[in-house]
């Protein structure tokens, strides 16, 4: 019987030899293994609009916590425009979010502002918003960890702020462990925090409104007064400055917008109608609280008292007389209040881990970051992209020694040069739709009036904060960006000069085959080589072990490990594409080996981990074929540079390694390019 070329299916945990201790450990503490092609996986892993606004919806909310109170406080004395200022937030937080929904609507898969700019704006300006966009996330981490430790400390007995560098850096790494486990785990352990936050602050700034809604015309009244008063003597011009440096204040307030557009693929399908719902929750929830504030600021007249928040002295103003039976059950809710907010601000850093892996990966995907950066762990996580993002942290922090002034300094920035690329390109899309699309103009107000929001608090935060930390985050958004333009330079190169080769090679007719198609024996010397898609790197691979060992090899088995990773983990029928696509590009070698008269067959699988994957199947092909002979082909640079070994896997001399060790012969043959 003829045997036909087979794909291999990806093997259970049944199946596995049982793993060494360090595999044991690793699962115990990141999870077991998940199966990728389990159509049940993808339900497991994606989030309902409510765990979305959990994990994605942190940022914002917890924002709470310094942006409204950063806002009144640059007030100066202008104390009576709070409520000009709280609709001034409330209603950019929503113009923003209905931007960033058509941003839903238009790229469904993810990519944010990343892939706004790149696909409206170039590929150059959609770097430059990547490059903000993943600064943006790591001083997420970096500034609510912070914060969240201060809230802690301030707490306890004075004395012990010297390990707070340390803390941070602790819980920096807790985080790293969760989100290596996996998104939906991490937020399930975090949703509690999140809960008690949102119904206590929700509920308390909203009995302080109603409770004094009373006087809102009185106060409004004496604002009016003073208003009045200094107009005549300061000018308009003084109150405009005034209002918008504390609008530019409070922009922290606005962070988090940009989360679910970029994390869209976490979302549980339809991922378009789960997408604008979390983003209804994040803008109804971040605008509602925000205002609140500033609104119970105003109608309290609430102080600034050293060493408390803004939001702990408004609380105590509230509550700090309630009484139960005696007992000060005012002190005891501002006390959890406080402490959930501490807690918070841990669960916003939750959103860097989620948002910035995938940016990261989608860079890596285009070439702008190297390509390892787009695998996915046993736990379907981009692994390196989370580590990254936790040590990259861990270093502002260190640099920072902890200090969260020095890191409000530099936050916000780029947050709002992503804001202004995205809008750019979305204002770009609708006015080219303009003679196509009938509700053009409505979509096109929206993004041009974000656009103009973002650009203005952009400039005034970079003229604000420049002498103050900006500089620096400017410098590194800078040289981050020329980073990855020698990267992406240096895979253009590379794909320049295989492509002569494909060019060379890759024109060489498959014809038909001139033998009899039959089994293949096991007897027989065999040449088991290892592709990839057909290419001319390939077919050199085929004619040079013809070449180099004189004819020895009449049969030829084609083996080909097709990764999944995050550009092919969108669901279960693009991991089926990919198993058609690996399966339909080894038969092309086949088909070409037997019109040269050579015997020969192919195996394909997909996995996450494919060099364990390769060697697997090596060792399950050496035990059917024990005279066989193991060939892989590698690219040869003239000099050997940091870059080419950072930039390229090393996979065909780890597979040596493993393989050799097992008794299996492998030859690496060299792919030399100028």
């Amino acid at each position: 019987m003829v045997r036909p070329s087979t794909i291999t299916p990806p093997p259970t945990n049944t199946e596995e030899p049982r793993p060494n201790w360090a595999t044991r450990l690793r699962r115990t503490l990141f999870g077991g293994r998940r199966n990728p092609f389990d159509p049940q996986v993808f339900h497991n892993i994606s989030l309902i609009a409510f765990f979305a606004w959990v994990g994605l919806g942190a940022d914002g909310i917890s924002s709470a916590n310094y942006g409204p109170e950063e806002a009144f406080l640059s007030l100066h004395g202008l104390g009576f425009l709070a409520p000009v200022l709280a609709l001034m937030v409330a209603g950019t937080v929503w113009i923003i979010s209905l931007a960033y929904m058509q941003v839903i609507e238009q790229f469904p898969t993810g990519g944010g502002g990343y892939l706004v700019a790149s696909k409206l704006l170039g590929p150059r300006l959609g770097a430059l918003a990547g490059v903000a966009l993943i600064i943006d996330y790591v001083l997420t981490v970096a500034v609510s960890i912070v914060s969240g430790v201060d809230a802690v400390f301030s707490a306890l007995p004075p004395g012990y702020e010297h390990i707070k560098v340390f803390i941070a850096v602790a819980v920096v790494m807790m985080l790293i462990l969760m989100n290596l486990r996996g998104v939906k785990e991490s937020i399930i352990i975090l949703l509690p925090i999140f809960m008690v936050f949102v119904v206590s602050h929700v509920g308390l700034v909203s009995y302080g409104f109603l409770s004094h809604a009373g006087d809102f015309p009185e106060r409004t009244a004496e604002g009016s007064v003073l208003l009045t008063e200094t107009v005549s003597t300061a000018g308009w011009w003084f109150v405009i400055v005034g209002l918008l440096q504390a609008f530019s204040m409070g922009a922290g307030t606005l962070t988090g917008i940009e989360a679910v557009a970029n994390g869209m693929q976490t979302m549980k399908a339809p991922r378009v109608q789960t997408g604008k719902r979390t983003m209804i929750y994040m803008a109804a929830s971040l605008s509602f609280l925000a205002a609140l504030l500033l609104l119970n600021f105003f109608l309290f007249d609430t102080p600034h008292e050293k060493g408390k928040t803004l939001n702990a002295v408004l609380f105590t103003q509230i509550a700090g007389d309630w009484q139960l039976g005696g007992m000060p059950v005012g002190d005891w809710l501002v006390t959890v209040m406080l402490f959930s907010a501490a807690l918070l601000l841990f669960v916003a850093a939750q959103t860097g881990f989620i948002g910035g892996p995938r940016v990261i990966a989608n860079m890596a995907e285009d070439s702008w970051l190297p390509h390892r950066f787009g695998h996915l762990s046993e736990r379907l996580v981009t692994q390196n992209g989370v580590v990254v993002m936790g040590v990259a942290a861990i270093l502002f922090i260190v640099y920072a020694r902890g200090h969260i002034n020095v890191l409000v300094s530099m936050y916000a920035i780029d947050v709002f040069l992503g804001f202004g690329l995205a809008l750019l390109g979305m204002t770009r899309l609708w006015f080219a739709k303009r003679r196509t699309e009938a509700h053009w103009r409505t979509h096109y107000i929206i993004c041009l009036i974000g656009l103009i929001v973002s650009v203005t608090l952009l400039a005034i935060m970079v003229i604000l904060k420049f002498t103050k930390g900006g500089w620096l985050v400017l410098l590194i958004t800078l040289l981050f960006l020329l980073l990855c333009l020698h990267i992406r330079r240096h895979y253009r190169v590379v794909e320049t000069k295989v492509r002569q080769l494909d060019d060379i090679l890759g024109t060489l007719s498959l014809g038909e085959s001139t033998v009899k198609i039959e089994p293949l024996k096991p007897s027989e010397p065999t040449a088991v080589i290892l592709v990839q898609r057909f290419s001319g790197q390939g077919i050199h691979l085929l004619l040079s072990t013809q070449r180099l060992f004189g004819g020895r090899f009449k049969q030829f088995i084609f083996l080909s490990v097709g990764a999944i990773d995050s550009g092919r983990f969108k669901g279960v029928d693009e991991l089926e594409e990919l198993q058609k696509e690996v399966q339909s590009q080894a038969e092309k070698y086949v088909m070409l080996a037997r019109s040269y008269g050579l015997k020969a067959e192919s195996r394909t699988s997909c996995e996450l981990d494919y060099v364990a994957e390769i060697e697997r199947m090596c060792i399950q092909v050496h035990e059917e074929f024990p005279n066989s002979v193991f060939f892989a082909a590698k690219l040869l640079f003239w000099k050997d540079t940091f870059w080419t070994r950072i930039l390229h896997n090393e996979t065909p001399m780890t597979l040596q390694r493993r393989l050799m060790f097992h008794g299996l012969q492998f030859v690496v043959l060299p792919v030399r390019l100028q």
